[in-house]
């Protein structure tokens, strides 16, 4: 029983946990200034480095694909995943989310 358990947990790991599977562009990423104002594209990389920084908030928007809506940083990478380095959630680009049929 522990054998499967730890199996189910590298499993778990393998795959990016909330997230989806598609990858972001290396190039495209924009985000919502605080004066409304969109900013971008910026590259995968210059996003990471700023993040290291600590220049996003929780809930600036952004987004990594111009048909995307722009959603909050904090929603975009909830608690375990990685920013810019885990697979995003990435809101439909119609605006509404699935209602599981």
């Amino acid at each position: 029983q522990q054998r499967q358990q730890q199996q189910q947990q590298q499993q778990q790991q393998q795959m990016p946990p909330q997230g989806d599977k598609r990858t972001c562009p290396q190039n495209g990423w924009q985000y919502v200034d605080p004066k409304g104002n969109i900013q971008g594209p910026f590259s995968l990389l210059e996003m990471q480095l700023w993040n290291t920084m600590g220049y996003f908030r929780n809930d600036l928007r952004m987004r990594c694909h111009p048909d995307d809506p722009f959603m909050e940083f904090g929603k975009m990478f909830p608690s375990p995943l990685i920013p810019f380095e885990s697979y995003p959630r990435r809101a439909p680009a119609n605006g509404h989310t699935s209602s599981g049929r």
